[in-house]
């Protein structure tokens, strides 16, 4: 039996294979470009689509919101973010994925159940090496897939509504688009401005507002300060019935709305509405609604008003005073002296843009100095190159009276300090000279040789010119003696006891009886105002009358004096002894261990009856006590007038040795010394002692009293021999009366002779 070979495997296609193969791969072919289109339309549409949703959503934000521009930015860029991802996924992602034959002979058969697998089958084989197949088998498939290509769509393997849907969309929305550019071009316009180029152009609106005092959204305000908020609404467009102003802290908080109030009538083409904020303390963000207006991103910001941080004052003295400058303390009352040339430096704590100083005279203000405003916007030192001012200098050529000065500052951020400054600038007069003296030794009369010894001090607010003596005799002449120790420029000269300026009246030739007047009279240098004298003060002292007598009169006087001082050292001594003596008429009567109360003790006004007792006893202590001090103060006093006297004398030039020798050596200082010494170591025992003590307490007395007598007794020779010399004083005045009689006599006897016939 004969045996048949099979065909060799690498036996090539019939021409009805391959040209069935040929249109397998059409098919498929066709099918690729038909869903490459479809996705290139269907990622169109959708970026359509999502190009007009970012249109419309961003136009309607930001015509409602319109927000900055880094905002609107923000969106514009994920806008542009959210398109790109769209083609990615939609267009670019898709386009990326591979379509070759054996997918998409699988997916045809899916659609069409006529293959029977024949279609992939037929594709994958005739992919491989014709090595590895069996040619008929292929052909056969082939063939098989060639006789359903025939009844194949490809459309039917696409959903055709849901991309004409698609399509539909897109085209709408970029109608949409297109038709906004055309319909309403200037819309666009805006929205490509501010979206696009990020424009701060505002979108139209049927309100108009507008907010006054705040430049590029920012408004400076003073710290503690009221702010009152202004908006105007455009009276030619819609006006809103009501505006709101919403509030919140810059730092972050919750927003609080205010109802803005209506200011006034509508008027120069807007309606104003307005709202005061009461007492800035920290920044705020503001925003303003009415109707479809909205002003946002203002903000208020708080900041230090100007103040004044230093005031400086320079005075220019007047030549008078000797020229040359000096700092003055600074207050808000600065005083200088009279005619002085003055600088006030008004220094504030901000830099100024403008400042001016008024001075305020009956409540009306004239304008003294300022600096000019700066023109524009800018801070001056943009504006001028240079740093803006911080003062404002005041110069007054010449201060003569009282001026209130009121300087107001406006800084750089258009601020004004909270409260005027004021200062008062006042004008210290030149005082006259200030003469305090006073004649010492000298009573009411005075002999013609006398010299009289001033004392007290002479001064002067600045400096002396000169000073003199002025020595009046009543309807007679007047005679100045300057006073050489006064020199020009000194301040104060003082004339002390040791060192008084004497003024001798013996070269005067003063006549007996006459009534003299004398004062003293100082200048000083002050040239402000006219006349002869140069505008000097003059300061007088008081002017003291005394009367021109003899030498024996004054001396009849001053021992008058002297009868007055004994007679009332006579009543020292008397009570001084009558508390001794009943201090001792208790010795023997009262306990003799009892202590005596000190003087004004608790028991000092217990006594009582005629029998002295324990209470008797101290208050006689303290009766003496209080005598012994009593004593003291008197005798001192007595003391000095009997020195007093001897000056008068020595000053009238009627002291002698023995005079001297009388008032001081055997009066005063001795009075001195008891008033001094014994009376009140007489005090002190009487204090400490007790009812042992007694006895040598009333010794004591015994002794103070016999010093005390002594000087009584010397103050009774002295009147003795005064009396005596009285006497003579009394013969020799009847001696001049005789001799006055007898002149007068023979006058009139010898007028009679001549006048006999």
């Amino acid at each position: 039996m004969a045996t048949v070979s099979d065909p060799p495997l690498h036996r090539p296609l019939s021409d009805a294979a391959v040209d069935g193969l040929r249109r397998l791969q059409t098919l498929l072919e066709g099918v690729r470009r038909m869903a490459r289109r479809w996705i290139w339309v269907e990622s169109m549409a959708l970026v359509c689509l999502a190009g007009a949703a970012v249109f419309w959503v961003t136009l309607v934000f930001d015509w409602a919101v319109e927000p900055p521009s880094w905002v609107r930015g923000g969106l514009m860029m994920a806008g542009l973010v959210g398109l790109m991802v769209i083609l990615r996924h939609t267009l670019f992602g898709r386009l990326a994925v591979p379509m070759g034959d054996t997918t998409l002979a699988t997916v045809v058969e899916r659609g069409q159940e006529g293959f029977r697998d024949s279609l992939s089958t037929a594709i994958e084989l005739s992919a491989r090496p014709r090595e590895d197949i069996d040619p008929r088998l292929l052909e056969r498939t082939i063939l098989e897939a060639v006789a359903v290509v025939g009844r194949v769509d490809p459309g039917q393997f696409f959903r055709r509504r849901r991309l004409a849907g698609v399509a539909l969309a897109g085209l709408t929305a970029l109608g949409s688009l297109v038709g906004v550019a055309v319909a309403r071009p200037g819309i666009a316009d805006i929205w490509t401005r501010r979206m696009l180029f990020l424009d701060d152009t505002p979108w139209p609106r049927r309100t108009g507002l507008s907010i006054e005092g705040f430049t590029d959204g920012v408004r400076k305000v003073a710290r503690g300060a009221d702010a009152e908020i202004i908006v105007r609404a455009d009276a030619a467009r819609e006006v809103p019935e009501v505006v709101d102003l919403r509030i919140r802290p810059l730092r972050g908080g919750a927003w609080r709305s205010d109802r803005m109030g209506i200011r006034g009538g509508s008027e120069e083409g807007s309606q104003a509405f307005g709202q005061v904020l009461k007492g800035m303390t920290e920044d705020l963000e503001l925003e303003v609604r009415g109707g479809d207006a909205r002003l946002r991103g203002l903000r208020l910001t708080v900041v230090d008003a100007p103040a004044l941080a230093r005031l400086d004052c320079t005075a220019t003295l007047p030549a008078y005073l000797g020229g040359g400058s000096r700092q003055v303390a600074a207050s808000r009352v600065l005083m200088v002296p009279r005619g002085a040339a003055v600088e006030i430096g008004f220094v504030s704590t901000k830099p100024l843009s403008t400042a001016s100083v008024h001075t305020l005279i009956d409540g009306e203000e004239t304008l003294e100095v300022s600096l000019p405003a700066i023109p524009g916007d800018q801070p001056a030192s943009a504006a001028s190159g240079i740093d803006p001012p911080q003062s404002i200098t005041l110069r007054i050529g010449e201060v003569d009276g009282e001026r209130t000065l009121v300087a107001r500052f406006t800084d750089t951020d258009g601020l004004g300090n909270r409260e005027p400054i004021t200062v008062v600038l006042g004008a210290v007069p030149d005082e006259p000279p200030q003469v305090a003296v006073r004649m010492r030794g000298i009573s009411t009369a005075v002999t013609p040789q006398a010299r009289l010894p001033l004392v007290g001090a002479i001064s002067d607010d600045y400096a002396l010119a000169s000073a003199d003596v002025t020595i009046a005799i009543k309807d007679g002449a007047t005679t100045t003696l300057p006073i050489a120790r006064v020199k020009s420029g000194a301040v104060s000269i003082e004339f002390s006891d040791a060192s008084p300026e004497l003024v001798t009246l013996e070269s005067l030739a003063l006549p007996l009886g006459a009534a003299i007047s004398l004062q003293v009279a100082a200048r000083d240098q002050c040239t402000l105002s006219g006349g002869d004298d140069g505008g000097a003060n003059e300061g007088r002292s008081d002017t003291w009358s005394l009367d021109v007598v003899p030498p024996e009169s004054l001396m009849a006087m001053l021992e008058a004096r002297e009868i007055l001082l004994r007679r009332r050292f006579e009543s020292v001594v008397s009570d001084l002894a009558l508390a001794r003596e009943r201090l001792a008429a208790g010795i023997g009567t009262a306990g003799g261990q009892s202590e005596l109360p000190a003087a004004g003790g608790d028991d000092a006004g217990d006594g009582s009856g005629d029998l002295p007792g324990r209470a008797d006893w101290g208050l006689e202590g303290a009766r003496l006590v209080e005598s012994a001090a009593r004593a003291g103060g008197e005798t001192g006093e007595i003391a000095e007038a009997f020195r007093m006297i001897r000056q008068e004398l020595d000053n009238n030039r009627m002291l002698s040795d023995e005079l001297e020798s009388r008032l001081i050596g055997q009066i005063a200082q001795p009075l001195t010394a008891i008033a001094g010494t014994d009376l009140p170591e007489l005090q002190t025992a009487g204090r400490k002692s007790t009812a042992v003590d007694r006895e040598a307490l009333v010794t004591r007395s015994d002794e103070v009293l016999v010093r005390m007598r002594a000087v009584l007794d010397k103050m009774m020779e002295l009147e003795s021999y005064n009396e005596v010399i009285e006497l003579l004083r009394g013969v020799i005045r009847t001696q001049e009366e005789i001799r006055a009689e007898t002149l007068r006599r023979q006058r009139q006897r010898a007028k009679e002779a001549l006048e006999r016939p």
